[in-house]
Formats: C-alpha cells, structure tokens, sequence
C-alpha cells in the first residue's frame, strides 16, 4: 500500500540474516521521524536495534583528520554532502542533497551514452526492448562497480532475439557523460578543502576529475571504513538505555595517526577502489569461457552490491553442493551448480 509496505517486506526477507542486537548507520538526509518510521518497521520484524549513528560521522571516526572536511556519499536518488567539524570530535555540522548526483540519474545518463553508441555502430537500440535495456542497465552498473578504472574502454554486449551485438566503450565518454553532474556537485563545496568519498562514490568515473578542476583533494576512504568506525565506538554509541542518534564521535587526530591513515584511507588521483588485495568475484568460468557476471549467457543471476556479490536462488541452482535458498554471498573459489552443469566463481585481475 505505501512505502512502509515495501521497506518492511525487504527488512523481514534479510532479518534472518541479522543475528542479535543491529545498529543503524544512516546518512544524515534522513529525519528523526524517518528513523523513528524505520525503527518501528525494523521492530515489527523482530530485528533488535542497538543503536543509530550518522553514516558519515562513523566512516569518517578513523580517518586521520585535520580541520573540517566533507564526506561524499552516493544513494540511489541522490548523493549527501555532509560538513564535519573535528576537534577532539568528529562531528556531522551540516547536510546537503544532491539529486542530480543519485546513482539512479547517473546510470540513466552512462545507460544513454552506452545506446548511442550500440545505435551508430550496430543500428540497434537496446533501450527499445525491456530484456535488452535490463542487460544494458545490469552491464552498466557492473562496470562502474567492478571495472578497474585503469582500463581505457569498457566492453557491453547485448543478446536479443538471437543476435549478439557487442560494443567497445571509451571510459572518456563515460566521464565527459557525468561532467555536468558532477560539476553541480563540486559547485556546492568550498576551493582547497578535502572531500572523504565512500567507496560507492569512489567509484565513479569522472568524480576525481570534477574534483580536481575546482581544487578539491579528493580522499577515498577505505572499503570498510563504515563498519570499522562503528565497531571501534560500538560502546559509545550504545551508551545509555535510550536509542538516539549519534553524531559525534572521538576524532583520530592526523598529528597522531600517520599509521592508521595507510590503513583507513589514502589520496585519490584518479577513481580507485581501495583495499585492492580483496579480490572479489568479477567472471564466472564455464567449461573453459570466462563469462562477466553480467553476461547474458550466465545460467545463473548474480547481483552485485558494493562490495558484495550475491547468488540469486532459482530452480537447480546451489553453491557448493548444497541448495541456495535466498540471496547468498560468493566468493572466488565457489562452485555454483545449476542445470546444466557447474560454474567456477573467479576473480581476473586487472
């Protein structure tokens, strides 16, 4: 019926997941009311909530800091700047929404950019048929997710109606595509200061670029920077026998950090996805045919989201001889079974 409706649905399939107490990091574009809605929602699924603290504020708690900085953060209908004050806290001091910025609205401009290329090259337009535009979108997504950014083109590949239409890419076009994007995100943060990215954002093609031309040092935060802020300040966060929302926490001053900054972040030329030694499922091995995840000709479907990659379950699929029987986490080395055969997840290395 609304909104509630569907959050609950979603919170009750992945509640089994949840073992014990959960604390809730949310980005600070979200009200009280709204963590209020979602408390009761998470509640009526019998999901304990433990705690609530600022996304921003809790990435941000173990980066070696000097002075105020930014943290960018990209969601699915819009980006969030968030201002931090850093005494001897880290503290959220002010919100901005970037709708332009939503990961939505970047993938219909790249989605755009991809079919006008498949259009003057092959004289197909895959966003005229649903099956075609979904592995446009799925390609896509993948590319900007899991590609190195090293790579100068990128390749997609449309099955439909028994033909195989492939395309290469310039990863130039995609960047000069979210130019004007990005610039009225850049457009909003003041010159020369330093600007944290989540590793959603960090992955962008063409963020580092906009930043660069209004001299903002852009920062990539590392892959588990969220968690680990959130572990180390659980009891802070926690404190008290009323649920509140944090948004400060004790800073690491940089002064007194240089060895945690090699660990927690590090400077961002150009777009990169930190932690690089942890290898993540990019290709499936099919009797001697490595197949992106995202290839139509994968017999299974796999889902990625940020650094995780999920199995979807379906008729004859299993992982590792046994059933799958909701979304379920993979990794290189994992051998997926389905009904023709069996698939070896690996990970091909830039």
């Amino acid at each position: 019926r609304n909104h509630a409706d569907l959050v609950y649905l979603h919170l009750k399939d992945i509640a089994p997941l949840a073992s014990g107490e959960v604390l809730i990091a949310a980005p600070g574009v979200y009200s009280a009311d709204q963590l209020g809605v979602l408390l009761g929602i998470l509640q009526e699924t019998g999901i304990s909530v433990h705690g609530f603290v600022d996304s921003a504020v809790a990435a941000a708690a173990l980066h070696p800091l000097n002075g105020p900085v930014w943290h960018l953060d990209v969601l699915l209908q819009r980006a969030v700047l968030t201002r931090l004050e850093v005494t001897e806290t880290v503290a959220r001091a002010e919100v901005l929404e970037v709708p332009e910025c939503g990961l939505l609205r970047l993938l219909d401009t790249w989605a755009n950019a991809v079919a006008g290329d498949f259009i003057r090259e092959t004289r197909f337009d895959p966003l005229h048929a649903a099956p075609a535009e979904q592995q446009l979108y799925d390609q896509v997504f993948a590319a900007i997710d899991t590609v190195s950014p090293t790579l100068d083109t990128l390749p997609f590949e449309i099955a439909q109606s028994g033909q195989t239409r492939r395309i290469e890419l310039k990863r130039s076009d995609l960047e000069t595509r979210g130019a004007q994007r990005f610039q009225t995100l850049v457009e909003r943060l003041p010159r020369g200061i330093d600007l944290l990215l989540s590793p959603q954002a960090q992955r962008l093609p063409g963020l580092a670029a906009a930043c660069a031309r209004m001299r903002i040092n852009p920062v990539a935060l590392a892959e588990n920077a969220l968690p680990r802020g959130c572990a180390a300040h659980l009891a802070f966060i926690t404190a008290g026998t009323e649920l509140r929302l944090v948004t400060e926490l004790p800073a690491q001053r940089a002064a007194s950090a240089a060895a945690a900054a090699t660990q927690t972040a590090e400077p961002l030329a150009a777009p990169t996805v930190a932690n690089p030694d942890s290898h993540r499922p990019t290709h499936l091995l099919l009797n001697h045919r490595a197949l992106p995840l995202a290839h139509p000709d994968c017999p299974v479907q796999v889902l990625q989201h940020g650094p995780i990659t999920l199995l979807r379950p379906g008729s004859g699929v299993t992982l590792n001889g046994a059933p799958v029987a909701r979304d379920t986490s993979i990794e290189p080395g994992d051998v997926i079974g389905h009904p023709t055969g069996q698939a070896l997840v690996i990970a091909v290395e830039p």
